[in-house]
């Protein structure tokens, strides 16, 4: 009776069109309803939040049919890990689903949870609690390494620094190092993302105030992160007008504006032409 009634309200929900995303003062935010995220072979992973309880579904993305659903304990949703409005959460391999919910402000006391699911069955596999201000960036293939973004500072000029969480052993490790410039904590927000088609490589592109865009290219499964600035003569609004898209190859990242190409990282050496 209980799953009845949850794909019933699901299915409501749906045909209702219901479909939201809140953003926050230091990260992209959340989505709910239909957007949520898809798999790339025709079915989507969806949240409906309701009173300390959150509906989660596989649902075919043709038709909007319900495939399986549950109820996972406390308030979450699909994180977005860029403005433009691309989802994350989850894993290369399919497996694993990544849902989370807001936490306090940068510097004020309070703690952001995050909880993993099993996609076969959306049992909750693991709960996370970290004490500060956190948000969803990106997941290894398997899923045994979370990254998670530590929010220092928000703002016009934020600061944060993305770190690992181990998802066997449940334990944070310290923050992941710019390997071409040896910093570890960045600034600027998340304006697009493009993903290597199993999930290793996440790269994201930055708009900063006063300073040139930069893209932040993700190892996840070496845990490594290379920033390649780009040479890119653009206002701050103007930045936020960037896209990324990975050649099939995954041999190069072309920087988009409008239909027009701008710039190309060569994803192995990380050099940039305009």
């Amino acid at each position: 009776m209980k799953y009845a009634i949850t794909t019933i309200a699901l299915v409501a929900g749906i045909a209702a069109g219901v479909a939201s995303a809140d953003g926050s003062p230091y990260s992209p935010g959340l989505v709910y309803g239909w957007n949520g995220v898809g798999t790339g072979h025709g079915v989507r992973y969806v949240a409906f939040g309701m009173p300390k309880s959150t509906i989660v579904a596989a649902v075919r993305a043709r038709d909007g049919r319900v495939l399986r659903s549950n109820v996972v304990r406390g308030e979450y949703g699909v994180p977005l890990v860029a403005y433009n409005g691309t989802s994350g959460g989850l894993s290369g391999d399919r497996k694993s689903l990544v849902l989370g919910w807001y936490g306090p402000l940068p510097g004020q006391s309070g703690k952001t949870r995050f909880v993993v699911l099993d996609t076969r069955t959306l049992d909750a596999r693991r709960a996370i609690v970290l004490d500060g201000s956190w948000s969803f960036d990106a997941v290894s293939p398997t899923a045994g390494t979370l990254y998670f973004t530590e929010h220092l500072r928000a703002g016009d000029r934020p600061l944060y620094r993305v770190r690992t969480y181990d998802a066997r052993s449940g334990r944070l490790g310290g923050a992941i190092v710019d390997r071409l410039e040896g910093e570890e904590e960045m600034g600027g927000q998340p304006v697009a993302r493009a993903s290597s088609a199993l999930g290793r490589w996440a790269y994201t592109l930055y708009a900063r105030r006063g300073d040139e865009p930069f893209v932040h290219a993700l190892d996840t499964v070496k845990r490594e992160a290379f920033c390649i600035d780009l040479p890119l003569r653009l206002g701050y609004g103007a930045q936020w007008a960037l896209g990324l898209e990975l050649g099939r190859d995954g041999k190069s990242l072309a920087v988009i504006r409008g239909r027009s190409e701008v710039a190309a990282v060569d994803t192995a050496t990380w050099k940039v032409s305009s």
